[in-house]
């Protein structure tokens, strides 16, 4: 099965020791993000103290990475989600999934976590795609 890597300026840059995502092909392609944080595409950390902002930048470099490989939101199958503050997500940020995904949302996991990789990040966002 081939692969390819992903590299796009429609979302923020990658750091020295990951990819934005991966493409897999075969009869369906496959689309892996690396975890995404609430970065803009100049790798400026955006809405410190913010969840909802963080979330909503975040999914929009899920979506960058998604558009660069030729896909979609919609084509995502498995997301992994995680924050530092679950309750503040459930309450202030979790109604931003209905306007990112269709009804029929990906399979997803939520993790609370200590921290993330920088001090600022309030959350993150993996993704798997498939198309085809």
């Amino acid at each position: 099965m081939p692969k390819k890597v992903i590299r796009t300026d429609k979302a923020a840059p990658s750091g020295a020791d990951y990819s934005q995502g991966w493409e897999v092909q075969g009869p369906t392609r496959f689309i892996y993000t690396a975890g995404q944080c609430s970065v803009d595409k100049q790798g400026n950390i955006v809405g410190v103290g913010d969840i909802e902002l963080q979330t909503r930048t975040t999914f929009e470099n899920v979506r960058g990475i998604l558009e660069a490989a030729g896909a979609s939101m919609s084509d995502v199958v498995k997301m992994t989600v995680y924050v530092t503050d679950v309750a503040d997500y459930m309450a202030k940020a979790r109604h931003i999934r209905a306007e990112v995904f269709s009804p029929d949302f990906p399979s997803s996991t939520m993790i609370g976590v200590a921290a993330l990789a920088r001090p600022e990040f309030m959350v993150e966002v993996d993704a798997v795609a498939a198309v085809g």
